[in-house]
């Protein structure tokens, strides 16, 4: 009887054994939300291609606009549902950013208007370009061999976007940080100077700054600009507001126009 009941015990002891052993190879087994959408994202992005590779030789213009708004709502259709359970912050800021690029790009193709087709695609280029190269480079999004030229053109374009968003954030930046010193010219007029460094390592050919004079109830009373040419990394540069109407009270500088070398 005792060699029974021993037998017993070490049988459930084996079955205890196996069983977990079967539950740590399906916890295993369990992709994560953020796996699946780096999978749905690469199998997204690879079929658009392929339905817009399809498209190359339509000739009329509304056929051609209104496919390619077709083939990226399906493709967006397939990233958002498995971007609504991604864990990873940076990785669900990087989807979320290609689909607000993508949404713009689809009212692109739905505008005839020149204008707002113009604006659409700088707003798209500027979010999805730079969020699919750190998809691909970071999060290990897959680019098919058919398509990796496409991929190497985006990649090209998005070192240009991220560059010149860059010198965005700190040419808007140096405004907000210009001490100007409240003085007089030699006819006694009221006037500001200040000193402007350059402490990036961004080359600037031009920086525009639109200058905007208000009176004490924030109303813009006049308008000015500040021009600096060849602004390049450790240089500095006096800039100067004159001819200030009589009631201005505050001024603000806001970013006009870069270009960089």
């Amino acid at each position: 009887m005792n060699k029974f009941f021993s037998l017993f015990f070490a049988l459930l002891i084996v079955i205890g054994i196996l069983g977990c052993s079967n539950q740590s190879e399906k916890a295993a087994d369990k992709v994560s939300p953020d796996d699946v959408f780096v999978e749905e994202f690469s199998k997204a992005i690879n079929e658009r291609w392929a339905e817009q590779d399809k498209l190359k030789d339509t000739e009329e213009e509304k056929i051609y606009n209104e496919k390619n708004a077709e083939i990226l709502g399906e493709e967006l259709k397939a990233i958002e549902k498995s971007l609504a359970n991604v864990e990873d912050k940076e990785l669900k800021e990087l989807g979320n950013k290609y689909v607000e690029g993508a949404k713009f790009q689809i009212e692109m193709f739905k505008t005839n208007d020149l204008e707002l087709q113009f604006e659409y695609s700088e707003k798209s280029e500027q979010l999805r370009k730079p969020a699919l190269i750190k998809l691909v480079d970071e999060y290990n999004v897959i680019i098919e061999e058919d398509f990796q030229q496409t991929y190497k053109d985006f990649k090209e374009q998005a070192t240009v976007i991220n560059k010149e968003n860059d010198a965005k954030t700190f040419a808007e930046k140096l405004a907000q940080e210009i001490i100007f010193e409240k003085t007089t010219d030699e006819y006694g007029d009221l006037m500001y100077t200040g000193i402007v460094e350059n402490t990036s390592d961004m080359e600037f050919d031009s920086l525009q700054y639109d200058v905007q004079f208000k009176d004490s109830d924030g109303i813009v009373v006049g308008n000015d600009y500040i021009f600096l040419e060849n602004f390049t990394p450790g240089t500095k540069q006096k800039v100067e507001l004159t001819y200030l109407p009589e009631d201005t009270a505050t001024f603000d500088l806001l970013l006009d126009y870069l270009a960089l070398k």
